[in-house]
């Protein structure tokens, strides 16, 4: 058992003094003020530190961290089929253990302490997600394995080994579940890739794997125009129609993107429970539009944040999300009062976690001891009067003096404690060195 005593502690939503956080294993077990500490019981002083949950990526694909620059400034179109597709059927297993560890350290310097990563890789089998757990093993970041059901015959360009049938995926899921059962910093969770490349019934499919699991499944969801229009071809409905009409719009469900939704099919998600994951940054970066992230949550609906994929956004801050999320919520209302900080500093932290189903993303007895500490003397964070609204608004990277994740402090003043950083770099340049470089 250690305890740890900040200047300032973020509970119940406000930046509180003199409280220490007690922990025991891997999670919180008491938050009380320092005369209460027992005398057994050392206090580790984090002088000038404000304390705040750790932050929750509900989305994200680590291997494409390797594509950074590569697909900048293209299309959508372009974007996936010059360099998506092409650069990722020739990673070999060690590439994508080498992308995960890239995208995983980055993550940590950022203030992640929990990351989503929605993963196919496959080969026709669980090798190259295990890779992946792995690397976040090595990272010391929690992870949410999200285990891609992608059909054999989706109507797309994708790679073969993107594939397989629905009862493999299936199977492969539970499989991979169940060897990674008794670990608390790795879960898997099942998540057809989208209604371009998994069939409703696939989909059904992957509900049911959820519902034996009890945990959520992650679903791309009228993420473009492109795929809007595509389902209504095919089907004659909008994507969330769709999923309605097949009974698959689920409280279980976590549909990532939703940019291209009208006012009754944000009334649909709300209604069924549904949670949706706003990608701002990558949104923005793809060209794809800008989600009503801010209508969505007067509707009740449940939001969390993602910087998505490596190449789709290039950053993997959570911390930049919340920015991005309430700057183009309050532009598109034009009104400056939308999405305030605080509600945008939920959205990455408690409400992550809850989408996500880990006791995570808030300072309290019983949740993970996933916590990130604040330099206070930064000058980013001044003045501290303020510090509610600077932590979203205007803080920079300097400020994340150290992160932890489950008791342990896995960084310290801008260094990763458990990465190679000068190996990192290498094995980064070795794999992207046969790449041509973009015109």
């Amino acid at each position: 058992m250690r305890a740890i005593q900040p200047e300032l502690t973020f509970v119940d939503g406000l930046f509180q003094p003199g409280l220490v956080v007690v922990i025991d294993g891997d999670a919180i077990s008491a938050v009380i003020p320092r005369a209460e500490v027992p005398d057994s019981i050392g206090i580790e002083p984090w002088a000038h530190h404000a304390l705040v949950p750790g932050t929750v990526n509900a989305h994200g694909h680590a291997f494409q961290n390797l594509f950074k620059g590569f697909a900048d400034d293209r299309s959508f179109e372009d974007w996936r089929d010059a360099v998506l597709y092409p650069f990722s059927e020739g990673l070999s297993i060690d590439d994508i253990y080498t992308g995960a560890l890239f995208a995983f350290t980055e993550a940590l310097l950022a203030g992640v302490t929990t990351t989503v990563d929605f993963f196919y890789l496959h080969d026709d089998g669980n090798e190259n997600a295990d890779a992946v757990i792995r690397a976040a093993r090595d990272a010391g970041i929690r992870l949410v394995l999200a285990r891609a059901f992608y059909d054999l015959d989706a109507p797309t360009n994708a790679p073969a080994r993107f594939r397989e049938s629905a009862t493999d995926a299936a199977a492969r899921t539970r499989e991979l579940a169940e060897a990674y059962r008794e670990d608390p910093a790795v879960l898997v969770q099942p998540a057809p890739h989208s209604l371009h490349a998994a069939s409703p019934e696939t989909i059904a499919v992957a509900l049911e794997v959820a519902q034996d699991l009890d945990v959520p499944f992650h679903l791309h969801l009228a993420e473009a125009t492109y795929e809007r229009d595509m389902i209504v071809d095919r089907f004659g409905l909008t994507p969330v129609r769709l999923l309605a009409d097949r009974g698959l719009l689920h409280p279980r469900l976590v549909a990532v993107h939703a940019v291209w939704l009208d006012d009754d099919e944000v009334d649909l998600i709300a209604a069924a429970g549904a949670g949706v994951v706003h990608c701002p940054g990558a949104n923005a970066f793809l060209g794809d539009g800008i989600a009503r992230a801010a209508q969505m949550i007067a509707k009740g609906v449940r939001v969390a944040l993602g910087p998505d994929g490596g190449c789709a956004n290039n950053r993997q801050s959570v911390f930049d999300e919340m920015r991005t999320a309430s700057l183009l919520a309050k532009a598109t209302a034009t009104d400056g009062s939308v999405l305030p900080a605080p509600a945008a500093f939920d959205l990455g932290t408690r409400a992550g976690a809850d989408l996500l189903g880990i006791p995570a993303g808030s300072i309290a007895p019983g949740m993970f001891a996933d916590l990130v500490g604040l330099d206070l003397e930064d000058l980013s964070l001044q003045p501290p009067a303020n510090l509610e609204r600077m932590v979203v608004h205007s803080m920079q990277p300097s400020a994340i003096a150290r992160v932890m994740v489950g008791g342990e402090v896995v960084v310290e003043r801008g260094s990763p404690s458990r990465v190679d950083v000068p190996d990192l770099r290498r094995r980064i340049g070795e794999t992207t060195a046969r790449w041509e470089r973009p015109s």
